[in-house]
């Protein structure tokens, strides 16, 4: 159960699939900080029930693999809740998500179900092939994004 004011953060991606992997990654390493005040989550495959997840939320950020062909490793940070996601970044290719990040989160905006801040960190992957390991690019932007997020939950 959510409750109200709480920050939750989501992992997302899929543990088999090499880089889709690192949203879930991610949040495994938050959830053992044991951080007050925050719920962390993972979701993998069907990402549709994403907006159920934050329902309550004041602050939700969302880690997710992406994937435009750049460099592996980059990190991008959108405030989701100011404006769309870029599509291209967060496409279905590289996954077994239902529908993309992006749309989900454009369905929500439309149904007015943003929460109001969300914050969504793309890490860009470059090997999503089932049975591989995260890429080595990938692994050391884990803790970047991590260090980041902290930075999201308790500002200086």
């Amino acid at each position: 159960m959510v409750k109200l004011d709480q920050t939750i953060v989501i992992g997302i991606g899929n543990i088999f699939r090499g880089d889709d992997a690192v949203g879930l990654v991610a949040a495994r390493r938050l959830r053992e900080m044991q951080l007050p005040g925050v719920q962390v989550l993972e979701l993998d495959g069907d990402i549709t029930t994403l907006a159920e997840s934050w329902q309550g939320a004041s602050k939700v950020i969302v880690v997710d693999a992406a994937a435009s062909q750049g460099v592996a490793g980059t990190i991008f940070r959108f405030a989701a809740h100011a404006e769309p996601l870029p599509r291209k970044l967060f496409a279905t290719c590289c996954s077994c998500h239902a529908f993309g990040l992006a749309h989900q989160i454009e369905l929500a905006r439309t149904l007015k179900q943003l929460p109001p801040c969300l914050i969504v960190y793309g890490i860009e992957g470059k090997d999503f092939t089932l049975g591989s390991k995260l890429s080595p690019q990938v692994a050391e932007a884990v803790p970047e994004v991590i260090r980041r997020v902290l930075e999201e939950i308790t500002p200086v």
